[in-house]
């Protein structure tokens, strides 16, 4: 037995409902759309969403990079920086050095000089006093050097230290600066994500409600229209056995009617068939008749001629030449009349044949 479902959708449908159907398939495609396209919005939303990330990561990363560098340029201007002040605390020392040698070489020249007089013997003594005093003072002088070179690397040093701490803390100001605005956006951009997913997700929720409703109002409606359809399908089926059976009884009396048509013909084809056989029999002896008879025919006329030839050498031959001409025509004329006696038998033993062969062909 046939599936119902599949004869139900062979079944012709009306115009209102297949329009109403239509409008129906139209409206759930459209609602189908809109919520593909709103979850591909929050898809693009969450793609965005770690597209941020992911540059606020490579920001992070750039900024640590940045400060690694800066601390190792940093680091290494602190260390030219050392080396210029251990340069300049060496040219000092160096500095202090030549100023003490040349005092020293100056004290050893004063000493070496030539003597004077002996009333110059007292101011030499005061000078050798003053002379004693000078290495005092010029380690005194040396000591001061160096503390004001000291004084001066330690300004630098504090110079630099400050500037170091203030650029570090401008530095440190910035990135935290830049991590709250980060983090600020962050949060913003997952509260709207959030709140887009939040709406999506209820629309969503409203759509399967909806799409809940909408496919029971279809199935109560389906379900109508399928008893519709099955009592109409019962009906059909039942005015089809009818006719089929109205149907079936026409056939085997058709049948049967053909069936004695059939021997009706065959009987007659037989009778026809013997006929046939008869009439061919006859034919064939009246042919033999004929050519018989043609042959007989032929030998009168070909002994008729012969008589003729004979009778015209003995007239020839007997008659006086006057009649000989008059005689000659008349066994002439009356040799034609023979013939044409002779050909008209012939032609009417050639119509019988002839009706016979016609009829032989139109049964055949």
């Amino acid at each position: 037995m046939l599936d119902p479902k599949i004869e139900i959708k062979k079944l012709p449908l009306s115009e209102n409902l297949l329009r109403y159907y239509q409008e129906r398939c139209e409206t759930a495609e459209q609602e189908y759309k809109d919520a593909i396209d709103a979850i591909d919005k929050c898809k693009i939303a969450h793609e965005e969403h770690h597209k941020l990330v992911w540059d606020l990561q490579q920001r992070l990363q750039e900024i640590a990079d940045l400060q690694k560098d800066l601390s190792d340029t940093q680091l290494f201007l602190t260390e030219e920086r050392k080396r210029f002040m251990k340069v300049v605390a060496e040219n000092d020392e160096l500095r202090v050095q030549e100023l003490q040698d040349r005092r020293k070489i100056q004290y050893l020249l004063s000493i070496t000089g030539p003597l004077n007089q002996d009333d110059h013997s007292i101011s030499s003594k005061e000078s050798q006093g003053s002379r004693v005093k000078d290495p005092r003072d010029n380690e005194i002088e040396s000591l001061k050097l160096m503390v004001k070179s000291l004084q001066s690397q330690l300004e630098e040093q504090v110079w630099e230290l400050t500037n170091k701490i203030q650029r570090m803390e401008n530095v440190f100001r910035e990135n935290i600066k830049e991590i709250l605005q980060l983090k600020k956006d962050k949060m913003t951009e997952e509260r709207r994500i959030n709140e887009e997913l939040a709406s999506l997700l209820q629309e969503f929720g409203d759509l399967k409600v909806k799409y809940r409703e909408e496919k029971e109002k279809n199935d109560a409606i389906e379900l109508g229209i399928e008893s519709k359809i099955a009592t109409k399908y019962d009906s059909l089926i039942s005015e089809l056995k009818r006719q089929n059976d109205q149907y079936e009884g026409e056939l085997k009396s058709i049948k049967f009617e053909k069936e004695q048509y059939e021997e009706s013909s065959n009987r007659k084809i037989q009778i026809l068939q013997k006929k046939v056989d008869s009439l061919t029999n006859n034919y064939n002896n009246m042919k033999k008749r004929r050519d018989y008879d043609f042959e007989g025919f032929s030998n009168d006329i070909v002994m008729l001629r012969k008589k003729l030839k004979g009778l015209e050498k003995q007239i020839l031959k007997y008659a006086p030449y006057d009649d000989h001409e008059y005689h000659l025509t008349n066994i002439v004329n009356e040799t034609e009349r023979q013939i044409d006696k002779v050909s008209n038998e012939l032609r009417m033993l050639k119509a019988p044949f002839r009706e016979r062969e016609l009829f032989l062909d139109n049964i055949l």
